[in-house]
């Protein structure tokens, strides 16, 4: 098992040990004692959003808050206002990711093995469409062509309780496909071209392929040797963070293509708080010129929500403080009506 493996099922044990935290409130379990402060972000806490949102363009981001803050935080964009807040099913949350409509699937999963898939319109504050699984999920993609969704499972109950796999729900309903790689234990991350082909990585050095209408992975074999993290595809090129070390800043490749075989072909560095703390490489969103994501603040792991110039990078042009106690795991980009149409 490599390190990234490693960190993620440390990661796991983490939001375990956090959601077990929750379910005892109120049963003997000692509580620390709550500041001004910490009371303004428990009250917070509810779903909310405000009534402007609809017609802003919109970064969701989830939010691993403990026991005081947990859920879907809401930010206009660019501006990166606070705008609401969503509270879906679950104990812990995962990754999330967005349509073409603008509609974005929030993944959550609970310590008794059941996991959710919770489908929110632009600005809404209730599930449209619930899904319910089996395990452990890493994060998702949405087919543009066909608006299929494909979770990229660390574990799938409904397959094993030791492995992981790709699962895509056809239309985002019904029962899914699952799909595996034998060399692959564990799946991390997974985007979708424009085309419709999706391509995924987990506890390996290469990424999967499975192509539009294909049933088996094609081993997609990389230029350069890196451990590649969160992916999004962007304009003809698929972006892969790299995973690295407690040092440096964190660091977006771009690669083309072609056959069995992904060329690297530029590197984007981008500046955190004092560059420390670069694990996991956590889901991002490329918007235009902007690529925005979490990364290590002064206030925790992952503390902040940054936006950077892509592909320049280097310092962010702004960064929001995540709440009292929370941590950022990943970010999605939700385009308002107005912008869909145009």
């Amino acid at each position: 098992m490599n390190k990234r493996s490693l960190l993620l099922l440390a990661a796991a044990a983490a939001l375990c040990a956090c959601a077990n935290q929750i379910s005892g409130a109120g049963a003997g379990v000692s509580q620390p004692s709550e500041s001004g402060a910490l009371a303004a972000y428990r009250a917070r806490a509810h779903v909310s959003m405000l009534p402007e949102t609809s017609g802003q363009d919109l970064i969701y981001v989830a939010d691993l808050g403990a026991v005081y803050h947990q859920g879907v935080d809401v930010y206009s964009y660019p501006q990166g206002k606070d705008v609401g807040f969503i509270q879906p099913d679950g104990d812990d949350f995962a990754g999330l990711c967005a349509d073409k409509q603008g509609n974005v699937w929030v993944l959550t999963w609970a310590t008794n093995g059941q996991a959710f898939y919770d489908k929110y319109g632009h600005g809404g504050t209730q599930p449209m469409q619930s899904i319910i699984a089996s395990g452990v999920p890493s994060s998702c993609a949405v087919d543009p062509t066909t608006g299929n969704l494909a979770i990229a499972n660390f574990e799938d109950f409904n397959v094993s309780r030791s492995r992981g796999d790709i699962a895509i729900y056809k239309g985002g309903q019904g029962q899914p496909e699952d799909y595996y790689d034998d060399s692959i234990t564990h799946y991390n991350y997974c985007a979708y071209d424009d085309k419709g082909n999706l391509f995924a990585d987990g506890n390996t050095d290469y990424l999967n392929e499975l192509a539009r209408d294909g049933s088996t992975f094609l081993h997609i074999y990389l230029s350069q040797e890196i451990s590649p993290g969160s992916l999004q595809w962007n304009g003809d090129s698929l972006t892969i963070a790299v995973v690295g070390g407690a040092k440096g800043p964190i660091v977006i490749d771009e690669a083309t293509i072609k056959g069995s075989g992904a060329q690297i072909i530029g590197t984007t560095k981008l500046q955190t708080y004092h560059n420390k703390g670069e694990y996991l490489a956590l889901g991002y969103s490329i918007q235009g010129k902007v690529i925005v994501g979490p990364g290590p603040g002064s206030a925790g792991p992952e503390g902040e929500l940054y936006f950077w110039p892509y592909p320049g990078g280097g310092k962010p042009s702004k960064q929001t403080t995540a709440p009292l106690y929370s941590n950022f795991y990943a970010a999605a980009f939700s385009a308002a009506p107005q912008e869909r149409a145009r």
